[in-house]
Order: structure tokens, then sequence, then C-alpha cells
């Protein structure tokens, strides 16, 4: 059977459906304590304002100690706060200072493609999502499918739009963004 996709939107879905779009991300554990620890929890359990959380994560890569791993997931915290507070550029360069630390830690590329996505860069976020997505962290997979999905939709290429939604939603049953954005496809059947 050939199916193709169709986008069925309504006139009211698409004032709605900004806040659906918005890349997400999630926080990089850091192993250990102290202030890169309390950095990442800042982002992870949102319990300071992201200006405190910011100080706290730049006081740690100034004046801690940090295992290579544990540099690169704050760097990529820190970037994760900068987005929240729209700033992508920022938030790009901590993502890219991560990677060139760390290039194993899929989730920094993850992270950065929702940057570049955020600046208005399609194909540069695709290409770090196509790496982004071969992480072991599940909700860091679901959350690349999901990114990689909008940068499709933003292409014009619908029908990989709806794949990769469907595989951040089979990742990760409960992304209810994921699940949203499904809603609003209609699939039909491909004559012949």
């Amino acid at each position: 059977m050939n199916t193709r996709f169709r986008l069925g939107i309504s006139a009211i879905l698409l004032a709605t459906v900004g806040p659906f779009a918005a890349p997400a991300q999630g926080a990089v554990t850091v192993i250990g304590g102290g202030l890169a620890r309390s950095c990442y929890e800042a982002v992870e359990y949102g319990k300071v304002g992201p200006t405190k959380a910011v100080q706290i994560c730049d006081m740690a890569l100034e004046q801690e100690l940090l295992t290579k791993r544990n540099r690169a997931a704050t760097l990529t915290n820190r970037g994760i706060l900068y987005m929240r507070m729209g700033d992508h550029d920022k938030a790009l360069v901590d993502y890219n200072k991560s990677i060139r630390l760390m290039p194993e830690l899929l989730e920094s590329k993850v992270n950065q493609g929702a940057a570049l996505y955020g600046l208005g860069r399609y194909e540069d976020a695709m290409d770090a999502l196509n790496a982004g997505v071969y992480t072991d962290s599940v909700d860091a997979r679901a959350v690349g499918f999901y990114n990689r999905a909008l940068c499709h939709e933003k292409l014009g290429d619908i029908q990989s739009a709806y794949e990769d939604f469907r595989r951040a939603l089979d990742t990760q049953p409960a992304f209810k963004l994921a699940a949203d954005q499904l809603a609003r496809f209609t699939v039909v059947e491909q004559p012949g």
C-alpha cells in the first residue's frame, strides 16, 4: 500500500501551533557534586531562575576542576539555559564548545540542532540532529526526532516530518508534543 501524508491544518490551529513547534531540550547529567551538579539541577528541575542558573554554570566552568565529560555536560546545560532565555547564538557557542571537547556526547548534537533550528538554519540543524538521534539517551533521542521533524516540515518534506514525529512518539510514548504534532496530519492512500 502506498501512502502519502498530508498536513491538515485549520486556520485556528495555525494560530496555536507556535508553542508546540518549539524545540525541546533535556539536561545532560553531571556525575559528582559541586557547582556543575548544581548547574545540572538548575536546568533539570528549574528551582532557580535562568539568570541565576547561568551564573551557577559560569562559576562551575570557571572555578571547578571538571572532568572532560562534566565540562562538556556543563557547557551543554548552560546552552539549554541560554535557549530558554531566547539566546540561540550563545547557546550554539556552548554546544559547539561541548562538541569540540567531547564529540561522543550526542545529547549536545541534539541541542545544537535545536539552537540551529531556532536560528532558522534548518539544513545545518538537520546535520546535527542526524548525528544526535543516535544518542543512548531515550529522552534526547525522542527530542532529536521531534526537532528533526520540525526541520523536515520547514524544508517542505511533510512525509519525513510525519515519520519523525512518529519516531519521536514511538521512542518516548509519553511525549505529548509529538502526539500533538501527529494529530495535525491526515494519512491518505495514494492511488496505484
